[in-house]
């Protein structure tokens, strides 16, 4: 029985035998571990009694389970653990052992997702680096390309996708990415924090909108960060990203940027803008400047109420406002759950993983999904919800037990295969239904015109994003501030909504928003 020889790359280690070592080669070893489970996208295979160059020498079985027990050791030292093994004869009285390490946390961090929002050039991308990194710009967006996901968004300096950035804070409310390896490492940060913040970065461009929408719905967001630049000030779009986080009642906090670049007087312009727009009728909220530690937990405090709208002003240059920031957002508590027997996750994305199959990406809107749990999952083209099991799930490209209400996961699936997925499908429990039309109580917040029937808007609910028809309105048209019973129908397939699902509708500068209230 033969290997091939081990190579210095990848997720197979070879060891022989491994006893009474020092505290200091155990030390070398988890590095060693470590590696192995990076270039493995947290797993690794560790197969004992084999030499280097691949030969099967075999142990003795006393042996083998020692050698065993401290690879164990060594991957309870990293946060991972022996997920399967297999000893196998190689010889009389020697074996081989081939084991599975997997990273793996028992205990998954306090989870708390933050939209990031505002209008182009206001600094979000910038901001966004400052945090995860824990550097100071050099006031020429060299952070903002170093959180970029494209060579475009580095080129041009506007976020055009959704960048999702993880910062980690211990149990002493410290950031750990400083302290990473790579500070973006979504992995290492999880394993280290108590506490995650998902940062999730959404363009500011008008015509980045429909990709904006689908991050404050398709994510469970908990919190709204708008971001204003200090010399464009409240612009169009984040006055109008202040108007839908509100109308979703998303508890809001204001960051007001580059206030480095201009005299204390612009900045106080700027925050007599947010109080003018902050009184409109809809929006009624009060505005908080924060300016200590005291206003930091009156801050946190005074947003429960989700009439509060703390204000925080920062220089990502200087690092002026910034320790404010980072401890309020340290203190942010997480969404309140609700138990639910009956878990839903909304599908985003899709992959197919060379030996794993099918993975989804997905929300987990309620409930408790754990792996081994028995699902189903559509609608699909037939309007049909297929049997699949869940083989595994990763939070942060960690293996975990199960994952609840607000966690954005990934999930191997039995049952199924890639091009039966798509997003805006459901994981759910129960039996469900395909819904093609539904009713809903519709407010429209602005149109040039007016709506009557027939007419056709983009919807946005969770991860669906599907052209919807204005089949039946009540009132018959439909004006700027209307409120109507309006049945819409979806234009191309089935979907799975529930009454009481919030949704947003668009097409072109029309806005609208909707909440679902029977479905047929």
């Amino acid at each position: 029985m033969r290997f091939p020889r081990e190579n210095d790359l990848g997720k197979i280690e070879y060891k022989l035998i491994l006893t009474d070592l020092s505290e200091q080669r155990l030390q070398e070893l988890a590095t060693q571990m470590k590696f192995r489970l990076e270039e493995g996208g947290g797993e690794a295979l560790y197969v004992v009694g084999v030499s280097d160059e691949g030969e099967a020498i075999g142990l003795p079985l006393k042996e083998l389970e020692s050698t065993i027990r401290t690879v164990e050791k060594i991957a309870s030292m990293i946060s991972a653990k022996i997920s399967h093994k297999r000893i196998v004869k190689v010889r009389e009285e020697l074996y081989v052992g081939e084991l599975l390490v997997r990273l793996h946390k028992e205990k998954i961090p306090i989870q708390i997702n933050v939209a990031v929002m505002g209008h182009v050039n206001a600094g979000k991308s910038t901001l966004t680096g400052t945090l995860i990194l824990g550097k100071l710009d050099d006031g020429n967006g060299s952070l903002r390309s170093a959180v970029a996901r494209y060579l475009h968004e580095v080129i041009s300096g506007r976020t055009s996708s959704i960048t999702m950035r993880l910062l980690g804070f211990d149990y002493s409310g410290n950031p750990v990415n400083p302290l990473c390896r790579d500070p973006t490492d979504e992995a290492e940060i999880t394993l280290k924090s108590a506490k995650t913040i998902r940062l999730i970065d959404l363009g500011g461009h008008e015509r980045y909108l429909r990709t904006t929408l689908k991050g404050l719905m398709g994510y469970e967001v908990d919190y709204v960060m708008l971001v204003v630049g200090a010399d464009d000030g409240l612009s169009i779009m984040g006055r109008e990203h202040l108007a839908v986080s509100t109308v979703l009642k998303f508890p809001i906090f204001i960051v007001i940027t580059k206030i480095d670049k201009f005299p204390e007087s612009r900045t106080v312009e700027i925050i007599n803008q947010i109080k003018e727009m902050l009184k409109i009728p809809g929006i009624n909220r009060l505005a908080l400047e924060v300016e200590d530690e005291g206003d930091v937990l009156n801050g946190i405090i005074g947003m429960k109420t989700k009439r509060v709208v703390p204000v925080f002003k920062i220089s990502n240059v200087t690092g002026q406002g910034l320790d404010l920031l980072i401890r309020f957002l340290n203190l942010l508590p997480p969404r309140r759950t609700v138990p639910s027997p009956d878990p839903l996750v909304y599908i985003d994305e899709t992959y197919n993983v060379p030996g794993v199959g099918p993975v989804v990406l997905g929300s987990v809107i309620r409930g408790k999904v754990s792996a081994n749990d028995i699902l189903l999952i559509g609608p699909n083209e037939y309007n049909e919800f297929r049997e699949v099991r869940v083989k595994s799930i990763q939070l942060n490209k960690i293996f975990v037990d199960s994952v609840t209400q607000g966690s954005i996961a990934t999930f191997a699936l039995q049952g199924i295969d890639r091009d039966s997925l798509r997003k805006g499908m459901v994981l759910i429990r129960n039996k469900a239904k395909a819904v093609r039309s539904f009713w809903s109580r519709v407010i429209l917040l602005h149109h040039p015109t007016t709506i009557r029937e027939g007419y056709v808007a983009t919807m946005h609910l969770h991860t669906i994003r599907q052209a919807v028809k204005f089949s039946e309105i009540a009132k018959g048209i439909l004006r700027t501030g209307d409120t109507s019973e309006v049945h819409l129908t979806f234009m191309f397939r089935s979907e799975y909504v529930e009454p009481g699902q919030i949704f947003v509708f668009r097409e072109g500068r029309t806005r609208g928003l909707g909440i679902i209230t029977r479905t047929d």
